[in-house]
């Protein structure tokens, strides 16, 4: 099977924070999943380069938008690496070969009539000397009477036409904004409504319930044509006469970078990009928090629609609900947001992501804290995993110099083994990766109760033999769970095989060989002072105060 992962692409706008992270994180736990499956992966992001946002920090800082785009472009690069993520390609929209397939699509669309030219009013900035894009206008929503910023309302999820906002206002300076005559060519979303309820209904089982929840509220209240073009300085440039002087909306090029990035992956490395995104044996995954499900939902699989060229549609919409800070969404501006590098500065690589992943948002907002931060490593990941692990590798060092002679297993053990691969299996699969990891950490519960019931101090000296099988099924125990434990953690899972001097490289129950284990068994993880959740909180009440 041909697997296609998409994991959004960040706005090259600061840095990548916390909830970058939560969203991104299961896009990468399938991606490790499938390859130990033995299928073909191809996992993909990058740097969503262009936008009003950029020109405008670029005019503040006195400096080029690819100045910023560039410097965001290497912060992301560097922190998705070390998160972890493995991607095949983390591209960026303003690569050459992503502009030159979507000036393609461009112009195949304007030639079968999908792109339609208008000549209308558009908000203008006469402070700021700017046709304002849709996210640099606040005002408030005519369906629910909320504060909006752009053409979405939070609150009550409705997706606007920027001419249905009440009291517009430029949000670079706050001036109230006035119409300016401009030409744009708009795409014809509205085609395509029957088409995306036809594919709703068929994939209603397949995505998460806020992607089925928003999309049914989209098309009852009718997709509106959208506009494909802007008045930009950087961008991708339009190749159509009359438009020269536009460039193409961000929202109709960046989706595309899913497409660009795998084919560009894949030509450099043998693949045929089609297997994996024209209609066959494959499956194409989309990760993203829930304020990106409209432009997966419906957007994305639109311009697909439109190519008339076989393409497959989403099967998995990964939608997360937010990752949240004291009750809020993180907000740059209110300084209400943790940054990832800090996260990668100080703490463990594994401990991050089993916090992330034990808690990701899936159905509801989560709530991070450096209390259920540092009391989850020290009391889950260390107190439950890493414990069972050096307790059981240290004692059999100990007490039978490494080695274990019997190979007995217990049947029942090795049966809950082999119906927690298959389980597991099927959440990451589904995409629910956080049930995935609890199911496994039930087990480490019931493991730990194993060796505490079997009392393997008592029995070294009473029954050696006996104690040997025990000792040779925790083990077991340790090299299978440390398998299922590869897509969430990446350092540690390495150590553990280190230790028992055996890897399993698929996503199969296999039995360990006899055992010797290495000479120096290392604690897995770091115990946390709790006094460094004190200095946190500080720091970020510096931040927040700033």
């Amino acid at each position: 099977m041909n697997i296609i992962i998409g994991i959004s692409w960040p706005f090259a706008n600061g840095e990548l924070h916390i909830g970058h992270a939560a969203s991104s994180l299961p896009g990468d736990v399938i991606a490790r999943y499938h390859r130990l499956k033995g299928n073909k992966v191809i996992l993909v992001s990058g740097t969503d380069c262009h936008g009003t946002p950029t020109e405008v920090k670029a005019l503040k800082e006195k400096r080029s938008p690819k100045e910023i785009v560039d410097e965001c472009h290497v912060s992301f690069a560097k922190d998705f690496k070390d998160f972890g993520i493995s991607f095949d390609l983390y591209n960026r929209t303003d690569d050459d070969y992503h502009k030159k397939f979507v000036q393609e699509q461009f112009v195949k669309y304007y030639e079968n009539g999908f792109l339609e030219e208008k000549e209308e009013e558009q908000l203008y900035c006469e402070h700021c000397n700017m046709f304002l894009a849709d996210r640099y206008i606040i005002g408030i929503c005519p369906k629910c009477g909320a504060d909006i910023k752009g053409d979405e309302c939070e609150k009550c999820g409705s997706l606007l036409t920027i001419d249905e906002v009440k009291d517009t206002k430029c949000a670079i300076c706050g001036n109230a904004t006035s119409y300016k005559k401009n030409k744009n060519l708009y795409f014809k979303l509205s085609k395509f409504q029957d088409k995306i309820n036809d594919l709703l209904e068929s994939k209603r089982n397949s995505w998460r319930e806020n992607a089925v929840n928003f999309t049914e509220r989209y098309l009852k209240e009718g997709i509106p044509d959208r506009c494909a073009t802007r008045t930009l300085n950087y961008g991708i440039d339009i190749p159509i006469e009359g438009f020269k002087d536009k460039k193409i909306y961000g929202w109709f090029e960046n989706v595309w970078g899913y497409v660009t990035a795998s084919k560009k992956y894949a030509e450099a490395n043998g693949l045929n990009w089609e297997e994996f995104w024209k209609k066959g044996e494959n499956k194409i995954y989309l990760v993203h928090a829930k304020d990106n499900i409209p432009f997966h939902t419906v957007i994305f699989p639109s311009l697909l629609l439109a190519t008339n060229d076989n393409y497959a549609l989403p099967d998995k919409i990964i939608s997360d609900e937010y990752l949240t800070i004291d009750g809020e969404k993180l907000s740059k501006s209110k300084g209400n947001y943790i940054t990832l590098r800090h996260l990668l500065d100080t703490y463990s690589l594994d401990g991050i992501r089993y916090y992330l992943s034990i808690n990701n948002p899936e159905s509801r907002d989560f709530n991070f804290t450096y209390e259920g931060f540092i009391n989850s490593i020290n009391g889950e990941l260390l107190g439950k995993w890493g414990n069972f692990v050096n307790r059981t590798l240290q004692f059999i060092n100990k007490s039978f110099d490494g080695k274990i002679n019997s190979t007995n297993i217990d049947a029942e053990i090795e049966n809950k083994l082999i119906e927690l691969y298959e389980n597991v299996g099927k959440n990451i699969d589904n995409g629910d990766t956080k049930e995935g990891l609890s199911k496994i950490f039930e087990f480490i519960s019931y493991s730990n109760k194993y060796f505490d019931e079997n009392t393997p101090w008592t029995l070294a000296k009473e029954d050696p033999n006996k104690c040997q099988d025990i000792l040779y099924n925790c083990s077991n125990i340790i090299f299978n769970i440390n398998n299922l434990l590869k897509p969430y953690l990446v350092e540690s899972t390495k150590n553990v095989e280190n230790y028992l001097n055996q890897k399993n490289d698929s996503w199969n129950y296999s039995r360990l060989k006899e055992i010797t284990l290495s000479k120096e068994i290392n604690p897995l993880y770091n115990r946390y002072d709790k006094e460094i959740i004190e200095k946190e909180k500080e720091n970020f009440a510096k931040i927040r105060n700033k």
